[in-house]
This record gives C-alpha cells, structure tokens and sequence, in this order.
C-alpha cells in the first residue's frame, strides 16, 4: 500500500491570515477604465456647436444621474466667454458638461477642469470641463488642517452665496442653484480659460502657485462682466 505525502485533510496555514489576504481591502479610489483618464469616460447625451467671438465651439452635454443638473447653460457658457479676446480662445474649442461619479466626487471634487489634452474624434484637444452637482448634497470637511488656500477658498464661496456653517469641528456648504451658478459660470469657467491661455504662454514646468495665481487674475480682470 503506497500511503501520499500529502493529507488532504490538512489545512493550509496561511488560510484566515494577512497572508492570504484576509481583511486585506482592495484599493479604494477611482477605477480605471477602457485604459482612459476618468475625465474621459463620458456618456454622451447630446452634442451642439457654437459660434463665439468668430471660434466654432463644440458642447459635449453627459448624461445625469438622478438628483444632478448641470447649472450652467450653453447659452450662458457662450455669453460668458463671448466676454474673453478672440486670441485667448484661439485654439479653445471644446466643453464639457459632464457628470462626476461617486468615487471622482470622494477623492477628485471639483466644480471644473482645464485638461490640455482631451482624448476626442481621433484628437487631443484643450478642453474645459464644468461638473453636474447635486444641490442636496452639503459640501463638508474638517476644520483642523485647512490651509490659507481653501480658507480663501470658503470665503469665496460664502461671498458667492453658498451658505457656511461650522459645528463641531465640521464646516458645512450648503449649495443653491443660484450660488453655484455663481461659482461655476462667473469664477470657475472663466479661471479655466486663464489656465488655458497660461498654458499657451509658458512652459509646463511651471509651478503650481504661478499657474493659479495667473489663473485667479484673469478671472479677476473680467469678473466686471458678472451676471450681466
């Protein structure tokens, strides 16, 4: 009788342990798909063009979810940048009204995006991105850490009438359609465009408090044109 070497009643001593990978999660950030940026992941549900200052620009409109809108309009978009000179927007011919997933919304929130390459037809293209919201939801973060930066940041906000509140150590945003239309059509979309004609004007090895502070200043040297 030839008796095995191995016992399959036997358990495997790394079952249950860190070794094997018990209570071990998987990465908890944004997933990658179709091998593309998450900004490039888009559900199309409508597409138009538009004249502006002589320049033909195309509108990519995502798909929402439930309880999302896109606050800002094309036509308010168009009139907005229509305010901008022609050699800035030179080259500029693509936005993006795009809906944010719950993951993006977790770790890369924003209300818009300048991306200088933006995967389209067969092209990379500049592009300026504006994110759907959901109203209901609060904005909310800790109050122990915050730099000068989302400081300044807060209080443009409550000036934009977002309603702030602080409780507990939390400070809470509380959105309107009217606020964030303040925000996004009247300092967001125009500071994109700042990024972009930064872009054209210097090198990429630029860093990052220059590119904002140039992009804060051209939105600053046209918010005169705010809610006209």
């Amino acid at each position: 009788m030839i008796v095995p070497h191995r016992k399959p009643i036997r358990r495997n001593r790394n079952i249950g342990t860190a070794k094997s990978g018990y209570k071990k999660q998987s990465d908890f950030d944004i997933p990658i798909q179709n091998h593309k940026p998450f900004y490039e992941n888009i559900d199309i549900e409508e597409q138009c063009q538009r004249e502006i200052n002589g320049q033909v620009f195309r509108f990519i409109v995502e798909k929402l979810n439930r309880g999302y809108i896109h606050v800002c309009g094309v036509d308010e978009i168009c009139k907005v940048l229509s305010y901008c000179p022609r050699e800035d927007l030179n080259g500029l011919a693509l936005i993006i009204l795009r809906q944010p997933k719950k993951k993006e919304e977790i770790f890369r929130s924003c209300w818009g995006r300048f991306i200088q390459e933006f995967y389209y037809q067969a092209e990379r293209r500049p592009a300026i991105i504006l994110e759907a919201v959901n109203i209901d939801n609060d904005i909310k973060m800790k109050t122990a850490g915050i730099s000068p930066f989302f400081q300044k940041e807060i209080e443009k906000l409550r000036l934009e009438g977002h309603e702030i509140k602080q409780n507990n150590g939390i400070i809470t945003i509380k959105k309107s359609m009217q606020s964030v239309k303040q925000t996004q059509l009247y300092r967001t979309l125009l500071h994109e465009v700042g990024h972009y004609v930064f872009s054209k004007r210097n090198s990429e090895n630029t860093g990052y408090e220059e590119k904002e502070t140039f992009a804060n200043n051209y939105r600053e040297e046209y918010k005169k044109y705010d809610s006209q």
